[in-house]
């Protein structure tokens, strides 16, 4: 019996080793980091924070800034999941508190629903009634992903942790910009950027207009100050994207969500100041030198708001 027990210890201490050692690399950090963070959340009276997806979530570091704000966007998210964790962590926030929700030009507008595995992660820190298809089963298996990796996972968490499959590697802008135009196109069913906008592209306009004044409409209901961040891109990825459909896909959308709330915008698409391909990894998300500089500007832009703190 004692010779049981201590193999038994030891194939515990085993198993917590290795997913510890799981935990560090890029794939776990990708996939469950955003989740863990937001599940552990305890800090009150933040200042400011944004929402997004994977623009936003490279964009801003507040590291250096003498306020309490964070970084709540994700890798990707959707605005339908930016409301929901808006709707949940409100609380943590100081009355008057800045909102910025990020919009990823041109193509956020498009988007209603993602596959039903793309709401998995949010099982882990909303509660059910906020999780768009939840289960009782995904739950389950999304905790033991988070927890104990390698067996709810077993042979993608020894890939990312012994072949390092997972590192990130960047393309230059040029070859990223075409190919994120090329995947978006087909995401979207788009086969030329200058055809009429498909039924359901008009759809998918007109709920997240719909959407994005509920969303303002809810923060200033909360006494926070909501403000839309149009987010910038390099030049590189710009020059594929026809002004017309800019404006037919996307500011359309943002022009009736002012007019209908008078939110704040903040549009840096339009700017030339952020197109520079060495403030980026690649086309698209920022690199340590540009988040710091974004970040900067973003809070200037907002320090009328945050001197009435």
């Amino acid at each position: 019996m004692r010779t049981i027990r201590i193999i038994a210890q030891m194939k515990s201490k085993l198993l917590d080793f290795l997913n510890a050692r799981v935990k560090k690399t890029w794939w776990y950090k990708l996939n469950y980091d955003y989740a863990i963070k937001m599940k552990d959340w305890n800090m009150f009276n933040l200042d400011l924070v944004n929402l997004g997806s994977s623009s936003a979530k490279f964009a801003f570091d507040y590291s250096a800034c003498d306020l309490k704000a964070s970084n709540w966007a994700n890798q990707p998210q959707n605005l339908s999941s930016d409301f929901a964790v808006i709707k949940n962590y409100s609380r943590f926030m100081r009355q008057n508190g800045i909102v910025i929700i990020t919009l990823i030009c041109p193509f956020c507008g498009l988007v209603i629903d993602y596959q039903k595995k793309f709401y998995d992660k949010y099982h882990y820190f909303l509660p059910p009634d906020s999780i768009k298809y939840f289960s009782e089963q995904t739950l389950e298996k999304v905790q033991k992903m988070v927890e104990y990796p390698l067996l709810g996972a077993t042979k993608t968490s020894i890939e990312a942790m012994v072949l390092c499959k997972d590192k990130p590697k960047y393309q230059s802008a040029k070859i990223d910009a075409q190919n994120r135009i090329n995947g978006w196109k087909k995401q979207f069913s788009i086969e030329d950027l200058a055809d009429q906008l498909s039924d359901e592209n008009l759809k998918a306009i007109e709920f997240n207009t719909n959407l994005l004044c509920e969303m303002v409409n809810f923060c200033k209901e909360c006494s926070l100050k909501p403000v839309l961040g149009i987010m910038p891109a390099t030049k590189a990825l710009k020059d594929h994207i026809p002004l017309n459909f800019m404006q037919r896909t996307f500011y359309d959308m943002v022009e009736k969500v002012n007019e209908r709330t008078g939110v704040r915008i903040l549009d840096f698409y339009r700017s030339a100041e952020f197109e520079s391909e060495d403030l980026y990894l690649d086309s698209f998300l920022m690199n340590e030198k540009g988040r710091k500089l974004f970040t900067q500007k973003v809070l200037g832009e907002v320090a009328d708001y945050l001197s009435a703190r």
